[in-house]
């Protein structure tokens, strides 16, 4: 009976190529958007399962509870934890700190100089973590503090070759390294971390040889990593019990933050990496993500398989009418209604199955621009793996029951009689179907209107004002510990001369916001170190006031959103004390320059301090003469090798920094564009299979219209109408619907462009044309033909 079932549907596929085409694109696009989701999904949640402790390796978190503020949940630790933890807590059978991340080093061997991402941890981080050794012994490759272990690529990058045990390396500007007063030894050398690891790293540094310049015993100042691990039979609610204790005593005072630890498996980190307030990395997971995005590939691929879906289902349901009598004269010779749905379900089936392949060969031909959108490297093979083999195999079985079952239960149940009778209207004011198609076209508009919405946002993100000039500013850093004037004196030197320099300035920044007191009140405030050549650098406008002179000066220059949050009417000579890591004399505010933004469009412009430092700051920033670009970046590099010969030399211009602050924005901004792109080649090609079906149903009609003066446009009007009305609804419905979307997206930033009426508008007006001429072009190739030809067979 299978076989039968299959000889009946290739017969019936093949005398209707045209819809069995769109319904096999359709769903091979739909189908092919859901494995590329399962496929993000599954890497996803992939990361640190490698390691061969995961199911008992965790990172210590910290709850800090503010007075009168939300608790905030990060990853961090202080330097004092890990060791009282491993002592004093007797589950915990292994323990690290790590410390790095965002940390680079000019390391040195030979005549090369590379900046490498470094990583300070414990004797027992190979103990804890599972990075295969090529070189050297896990057990002792940490235990010397002048020691040093290496990754394979690195390797290859200094020596050439993976045997380098032995080797020396040095951090000339280091000041650990210049205390320990000796070069580093290569003790061991590390497979590169795979991609799937959340810690990333170049060389690992002994912690204790970070603690030559940085020893801090504070137990309430959070800032690394410590990851332990505990016995099998360890229970966590326990453990994270004497965690607490141990911290217990050395708690502050009354109004201090509270802090509450606790323990995240390994295999959690890189979807909640629990960063800082200030997106700090030190704690050595560089590699975090969020699990929302995983969910929005999936959420946005089922739309558009369901809108494939919805196609499938109106034109076979549609098309079905040519097979009414069919279904009646079976119906007639015995056939039961089981008989008749699993007819219409293996030919359902077999499109599936065609579609199915198909969407391997799309997601196979789509994966490199998939992974260039998602910055992943998600292989072929990968759809082989047996996890995206069972949710294919589900996923196949799951669409031939809803996209087949419904239109073989309503052909099943059909009338024999009313199938001989002439009165087999299925479509018309069917209900499901008009239902269907609205639904079809209400994602296809929503998905429409927030596209349009997000390139607006864009724009706005990149033509607005931001109160300075970043275009053609260089930024470059003094690494290490040196000289600072020593330093700037040489590259000011070398550059001064130098036509395609316009402006050059020193300067640098202390992360985050701190405390400035002023008579009878303390505010917040960013804190930048500058020259003063940084305003006309930068092209910051001074409001009020003067800038600063050369040289040091007990002056300040203070942002309009300072002035707003301290309540100063007359800024000028106001008396305040900026934070105590500079210094803690009284400086007087000499100048106010207009707002101007220092991060992301997210987040309104901070209060601002401006001072000048003598040993503060490694930034340099440099405005270059576009037509000189390329000879002034030359000119740089020669300046820095002169100022700095044992440092690698990098630059980034201040334009791509900024844009990096919406890389992610960018990224959905592309995943939504092609939603939209694929949702409305999916209704248009669904829309042009039912109009074509309509019209070959009324033929007859249309050649009576014609013969009876009807003219092209009110035929074309009379077939429109309801095809537009429906679409007309789907976009009432999906109007407010992307409203509230958009509008809680732009919320996000601080400064947002507006949601216009216009974009309602022209997208309305977009898909009623659209529509329009899908369905148009159909009725005007029916008027085109003879009419008598269609009577007579009539």
């Amino acid at each position: 009976m299978l076989l039968n079932y299959l000889k009946i549907a290739l017969r019936h596929h093949r005398k209707n190529k045209l819809y069995a085409g769109i319904n096999i694109t359709g769903l091979a696009i739909g189908i092919c958007c859901v494995l590329l989701a399962f496929l993000y999904w599954k890497d996803e949640n992939s990361f640190d399962r490698f390691h061969e402790q995961h199911r008992h390796l965790y990172r210590i978190t910290t709850t800090v509870t503010q007075p009168g503020n939300m608790p905030l949940q990060t990853g961090s630790t202080g330097q004092p934890h890990g060791p009282a933890f491993q002592a004093q807590v007797p589950e915990i059978t292994a323990y690290s700190r790590v410390m790095g991340g965002d940390i680079y080093g000019d390391i040195i061997a030979g005549n090369k100089v590379l900046k490498q991402q470094l990583l300070f941890v414990d004797p027992g981080f190979f103990r804890v973590f599972s990075f295969p050794l090529l070189k050297g012994d896990s057990a002792t490759a940490l235990s010397d503090i002048g020691s040093a272990v290496i990754t394979e690529s690195t390797a290859l990058k200094y020596f050439n070759r993976t045997d380098v045990v032995g080797e020396l390396l040095r951090m000339d500007a280091d000041p650990s390294a210049r205390q320990l007063g000796k070069p580093l030894v290569v003790s061991a050398v590390v497979k590169d971390p795979p991609r799937h690891s959340s810690i990333q790293f170049d060389v690992l540094l002994p912690f204790r040889f970070l603690q030559l310049s940085f020893n801090d015993s504070d137990w309430n100042n959070m800032y690394l990593s410590t990851f332990v691990v505990t016995r099998p039979d360890a229970d966590i609610t326990t453990v994270t019990r004497q965690l607490n204790r141990v911290q217990a005593p050395h708690a502050r005072g009354n109004n201090a933050p509270a802090l509450t630890f606790g323990l995240q498996p390994v295999t959690d980190i890189h979807l909640h990496p629990l960063y800082s307030p200030e997106g700090s990395r030190e704690g050595g997971v560089i590699n975090g993500s969020n699990p929302a995005f995983a969910w929005l590939f999936m959420g946005i691929a089922v739309f558009i398989l369901v809108m494939a879906g919805i196609n499938f289902i109106n034109i076979t349901l549609a098309g079905s009418l040519k097979r009414i009598k069919e279904v009646g004269v079976r119906k007639i010779n015995g056939s039961s209604g089981m008989q008749i749905i699993g007819q219409f379900l293996a030919e359902s089936a077999l499109l599936c199955a065609a579609a199915l392949l198909l969407a391997l060969l799309f997601t196979a031909a789509a994966l490199p621009v998939f992974n260039a959108l998602t910055e992943k490297a998600i292989a072929p093979g990968a759809i082989l793996h047996p996890f995206i083999g069972l949710a294919t195999a589900a996923l196949l079985l799951l669409i031939v029951i809803l996209t087949g079952a419904y239109p073989a239960y309503v052909l099943a149940k059909f009338s024999a009689i009313r199938a001989f009778s002439g009165r087999t209207h299925l479509t018309g004011n069917n209900l499901p179907g008009r239902v269907l198609i609205v639904a079809q076209f209400s994602l296809a508009v929503f998905f429409l209107i927030i596209t349009t919405l997000f390139y607006r946002q864009m724009d706005y993100v990149q033509s607005k004002d931001l109160g300075y000039h970043p275009e053609q500013v260089v930024v470059t850093h003094i690494n290490g510990d040196r000289n600072l004037q020593q330093v700037q004196d040489v590259l000011k030197n070398e550059l001064m001369n130098e036509p395609g320099i316009t402006g050059l300035s020193f300067g640098g920044e202390r992360g985050g916001v701190s405390a400035v007191h002023l008579p009878g009140k303390n505010i917040t405030a960013i804190h930048r170190v500058i020259d003063h050549n940084y305003l006309a650098t930068m092209g910051i406008t001074l409001k009020e006031g003067q800038n600063f002179g050369p040289g040091w000066s007990d002056g300040v220059i203070v942002n309009e959103a300072f002035v707003k949050a301290a309540g100063l009417r007359n800024p000028i000579g106001t008396r305040i004390r900026t934070d105590e890591y500079f210094d803690k004399e009284l400086r007087t505010i000499t100048g106010v320059v207009k707002d101007f933004h220092t991060g992301s469009l997210r987040e309104p412009i901070s209060p601002m301090v401006m001072i000048t430092s003598k040993w503060f700051g490694g930034n340099v920033w440099l405005k270059l003469d576009p037509r000189r670009q390329a000879a002034s970046l030359a000119a740089l590099a020669k300046a820095y090798k002169k100022a700095l010969p044992e440092t690698a030399f990098t630059y980034s211009f201040l334009n791509d920094l900024n844009a990096r602050e919406y890389a992610q924005d960018q990224r959905w901004k592309a995943v939504i564009q092609w939603a939209a792109l694929l949702s409305v080649l999916i209704c248009s090609t669904g829309l042009f299979g039912l109009a074509h079906i309509a019209t070959h149903q009324r033929m007859k009609e249309i050649g009576i219209r014609k013969i009876l003066g009807a003219g092209l446009t009110s035929i074309v009007a009379l077939f429109s109408k309801d095809f537009l009305q429906l679409v007309a609804i789907a976009f009432i419905i999906a109007a407010p619907l992307s409203w509230i979307a958009m509008n809680q997206w732009l919320q996000g930033f601080a400064y947002h462009t507006g949601i216009s009426a216009w974009i309602f508008i022209a997208t309305g007006s977009f898909t009623l044309l659209i529509a329009l001429a899908t369905v148009g072009i159909q009725v005007i190739r029916a008027v085109g033909a003879n009419p008598v030809k269609h009577l007579h067979n009539g």
